[in-house]
């Protein structure tokens, strides 16, 4: 029998119809012999409430009390999971807070990073023959108060769990079929990748998708742990995340982001220290450059900068997107990155700017321009053959 994890986030629990539905499909699974240990978020938006709750009291809620609080949103969804289980069968699960299974973290609250987990009680339940239902997000420190992980930290109690229990793969489940080569609201033809790396996946996030935590995939890759993605409404994963670089050499991704920001810097130095700003403050670029002695960075709109950083001069051209693929040798010399290139050629002059690695190519256009181009481009994410024929590459 396998031991697997499997993930419940907030969307699948936001009712108690819900919360019966997923209890129905985890006690399937369980009859079909595997073992499981489920993680689960807090209900829909219980969080955001709370922290609502807080600002009313405390305009600036934060520490300790503030971990008390929000760490109660995954208690609810614990006990309203396991009592849903327990009636399709008596005493079948045993719901567990994050002290109690054994995640133990640093003294950092509201952001805490796991240091170690002790899964004795865990165990317990699982030689019992019985379903642990484990609240995420949260945890104990290292001096025993309770502590939360910041944002999507769910992502990494689960990862952390199977990297403690040594389970055979860790299943995310969402109100999503997988990981889609775009936006399916955006492009229709989307469809549903069925193997993708660690990397294309951070990538991925990196561009503004809302996969996983990027903390929980950098565990996941680090320990070699088996992560899927499937829906939470079928039970079906459909996409699989691999520690090997792919095979393949169809595009894996394309990602559109509108109403990027960017700044120009006089010097490399200037780019750097505002890189270190924006990360300091939580944030990432989507695209950092220099060339020339000069610097180019991209950011998200909603991103915040310092003062200092708002000095640096925009680019003029406005409103602009960046496009990006993702694919194992877009950016090297292959028949993939030719294809690419041929998509792009009729879009060279309306470039803004463009950052090319081996698997990732980063493309600043005017907006409408940037949706052509994606649009187009696309097709080649929809190419099963390992190569491109003429007629493909040129769509």
């Amino acid at each position: 029998m396998s031991l697997i994890i499997q993930k419940y986030g907030g969307k699948a629990l936001a009712t108690a119809s819900d919360i019966k539905q997923v209890a129905g499909l985890i006690y399937e699974r369980r009859k079909s012999g595997d073992r499981l240990v489920i993680v689960v978020s807090a209900m829909g938006d219980t969080t955001d409430r709370y922290l609502e709750m807080a600002r009313a009291v405390n305009p600036a809620p934060a520490g300790r009390e503030l971990d008390v609080l929000l760490s109660v949103g995954e208690r609810i969804s614990i006990a309203m999971l396991a009592l849903a289980l327990n009636a399709l069968e008596k005493d079948v699960a045993v719901s567990l807070t994050g002290a109690q299974a054994g995640i133990i973290t640093d003294t950092v609250h509201t952001a805490a990073q796991i240091v170690e987990i002790r899964p004795l009680r865990v165990w317990e339940v699982i030689e019992q023959n019985r379903i642990p239902i484990i609240a995420g997000y949260q945890g104990i420190t290292t001096d025993k108060n309770i502590s939360t992980l910041g944002r999507g930290g769910t992502d990494a109690t689960a990862v952390g769990l199977a990297v403690a229990l040594k389970a055979a793969q860790v299943e995310f489940m969402k109100d999503v079929e997988g990981i889609h080569t775009a936006d399916p609201k955006i492009f229709p033809t989307a469809r549903v990748i069925g193997e993708a790396s660690y990397e294309e996946v951070l990538q991925m996030i990196g561009c503004g998708a809302k996969i996983l935590q990027v903390a929980a995939v950098e565990m996941a890759a680090q320990h070699k742990v088996k992560l899927a993605i499937g829906n939470s409404k079928t039970g079906i994963a459909g996409t699989i995340l691999t520690e090997k670089p792919l095979g393949r050499r169809t595009l894996t991704a394309v990602s559109v982001m509108n109403d990027v920001r960017c700044r120009l810097f006089d010097s490399t130095e200037h780019l750097a220290d505002a890189v270190r700003q924006l990360r300091d403050s939580g944030c990432a670029p989507l695209l950092a450059s220099q060339s020339g002695g000069k610097g180019l960075l991209v950011l998200r709109p909603g991103d915040r900068v310092t003062p200092e950083f708002c000095e640096a001069p925009e680019i003029p051209r406005e409103p602009l997107s960046l496009v990006t693929l993702i694919g194992p040798g877009v950016g090297s010399a292959s028949e993939l990155a030719e294809a690419v290139q041929r998509k792009l050629k009729p879009y060279y002059e309306q470039v803004a700017a463009l950052q090319l690695t081996e698997s990732r190519l980063a493309v600043l256009l005017p907006r409408d321009t940037a949706r052509r181009f994606a649009e187009t481009v696309h097709e080649l994410c929809l190419t099963e053959s390992p190569s491109f024929s003429p007629e493909t590459a040129h769509g």
